[in-house]
């Protein structure tokens, strides 16, 4: 009987090795999902208010890219929520205070500024946290919106030279098109059969 006793502990002693060694703690994860899901809100907001300001001053073209960026980083809010439910949290909504809305210039070098950071460090600093916890669709969450946010920066870049050097948008792509699947924005589809980050057809882009 002390042998049966023996046993079975000794089995409960391995299902609970094993069922830790299958569900790791993703602690830092789930906060880096929260953290990020922040980051975007922020985005988000901050974007639509650059879209409206551009349409005021006469800047259409730069109003359209933001009204579809603003978009882009609500399909990385949806990914990295859709993530954390997985992970057995709630759905995380963060509280926001209201963008500061300067010259169309300056809020696409903010823009710029914004997307690299995120590009360059937030998202690289997310990405080691989830392959440390073995977390994969996060990772593959936080990669999508890393590489989406590279070409964010680069195309606020190249919308802020053509204001600079003519003084006005009609140099700026007047259609944007985006990804609905990762949030990766495109000034033309002309060639493009699908997103080159997440394999979306194009045909399934919305345009703007």
């Amino acid at each position: 009987m002390r042998k049966i006793f023996q046993l079975t502990a000794l089995l409960v002693a391995i299902a609970a090795i094993v069922v830790s060694c299958d569900s790791p703690n993703r602690e830092k994860t789930i906060k880096s999902l929260q953290d990020a899901i922040t980051g975007e809100t922020g985005a988000t907001t901050k974007y639509q208010a650059f879209s409206v300001q551009a349409a005021e001053n006469g800047y259409y073209n730069i109003a359209a890219m933001f009204a579809a960026a603003s978009a882009a980083e609500l399909v990385h809010i949806n990914n990295h929520n859709a993530v954390l439910v997985k992970l057995g949290q709630e759905v995380f909504i963060p509280v926001i205070e209201e963008p500061v809305v300067n010259s169309t210039a300056e809020n696409l070098q903010d823009g710029i500024e914004g997307e690299t950071y995120e590009a360059t460090v937030m998202y690289p600093e997310f990405i080691a946290i989830a392959k440390a916890e073995k977390a994969k669709e996060a990772i593959t969450s936080f990669s999508w919106a890393q590489e989406a946010e590279a070409e964010h920066a680069r195309l606020y870049a190249e919308a802020l030279n053509i204001l600079l050097m003519n003084g006005d948008d009609a140099m700026v792509a007047a259609e944007w098109y985006l990804c609905t699947k990762c949030g990766n924005l495109f000034n033309t589809i002309e060639g493009i059969e699908s997103c080159p980050i997440c394999a979306l057809k194009s045909t399934s882009f919305e345009k703007f």
